[in-house]
């Protein structure tokens, strides 16, 4: 770790005799290792710039009060040696943004100065050999910390899994938040407990068909995460899986929504859903399916948060498609209704108003 100094242009050649040396990649002065640093302590000085400043001003008569220098970059009079009453004969000026500077003068004698208050500390940086190994290390680190993260991603996908053989899928147990937003059960969905308390299971899974975490949801709608699973990218098909002969995918993000936009498109059987789960996940999902699935018609249905002080959905969604070349389509509402989603738009207007908005994409 090398020790880097200030020194002035005019103290270079006393700095140099007493040992230092010049970076000529720096442009600094710099302490060799083995040379004492008290040596060079005219050019230390760990101060803040406005104190330094204070004692110039000082050090050329000023008369501070309480409060003084004030280093706005703005002009003020300040009382120097020999001013009586109320008179002020010297004035200054102090910045503190960019390089700090002050600027004293005494109207009086016309005493003055102009300096730099540059960092006058030890500035220790790294050799190139350092940054180098340093880099390595934490290359190295990086690389552990990702091989454990997936390691634990691959034990919790191993636990949901068994959790899920021994659950009963949403066909034959009706799933309390799936009765709420009024659309039908699958095999590829689950429930857990009683009768009393049933919680709803949504697996995820990537591209490559794995099983990567779940979702569960409370008969209240409270949505969480399996903790430890890998949520980035992953997403689930209402039907299951997307097939060969599927022409158009659609991409939207709660189960809810995705299930009832599949189920008001049902006549268009090469039509699958996908529900990304959040807004964050529309674009990695989209971006991953667009790679897997080059050749099919991709779709972003868009939460509509009308609402709220900034449309989410809408800003993502469009963000998805744009990064895909999809087209969007969003659920349009009137000023005082409260409903975001198409699942909101089918329990208002029915599954007729949702194939509606999506017909014209379809019939491209």
């Amino acid at each position: 770790m090398s020790k880097y100094i200030y020194v002035p242009y005019s103290d270079k050649d006393e700095a140099k005799k007493l040992g230092a040396r010049w970076d000529k990649k720096a442009s600094s002065w710099f302490i060799p290792d083995g040379v004492s640093e008290s040596l060079f302590i005219k050019w230390i000085d760990t101060r803040e710039p406005s104190v330094r400043f204070a004692d110039d001003l000082i050090a050329h008569g000023c008369l501070l009060r309480p409060g003084e220098p004030k280093c706005d970059g703005q002009t003020h009079r300040v009382q120097v040696a020999g001013d009586k009453g109320n008179i002020q004969s010297g004035f200054y000026v102090m910045h503190l943004d960019g390089v700090p500077n002050g600027y004293f003068m005494n109207n009086r004698t016309k005493d003055s100065f102009k300096n730099l208050y540059l960092n006058r500390g030890v500035d220790e940086r790294e050799s190139p050999e350092e940054i180098k190994k340093r880099q390595e290390e934490y290359r190295i680190q990086q690389a552990k910390a990702e091989q454990e993260r997936q390691k634990q991603e691959r034990q919790v996908a191993m636990t949901i899994r068994q959790q899920l053989r021994k659950l009963s899928n949403t066909n034959d147990i009706t799933s309390p938040y799936f009765k709420k937003k009024r659309i039908p059960g699958s095999v590829f969905t689950f429930v857990e407990g009683d009768k009393n308390g049933l919680i709803t299971w949504i697996p995820l899974y990537d591209v490559n068909k794995q099983l990567t975490t779940a979702q569960t949801i409370s008969p209240e709608g409270e949505k969480r995460f399996v903790k430890g699973g890998r949520k980035h990218g992953s997403f689930h098909v209402v039907l299951g899986k997307i097939e060969p002969e599927d022409s158009t995918v659609i991409i939207c993000e709660g189960y809810a929504t995705a299930a009832s936009i599949q189920y008001s498109l049902i006549e268009h059987r090469d039509v699958k859903v996908v529900a990304a789960i959040d807004a964050g996940n529309l674009l990695p999902v989209a971006q991953s399916l667009k790679k897997r699935y080059s050749d099919k018609n991709f779709i972003i249905a868009c939460d509509n948060d009308h609402l709220a002080e900034k449309n989410v959905g809408v800003d993502e969604g469009r963000k998805a498609a744009e990064a895909i070349g999809a087209k969007t389509v969003i659920p349009q509402f009137g000023d005082a209704d409260e409903g975001t989603d198409f699942n909101d738009l089918m329990l208002s207007a029915g599954k007729d108003a949702v194939l509606k908005s999506f017909l014209t994409e379809l019939l491209v």
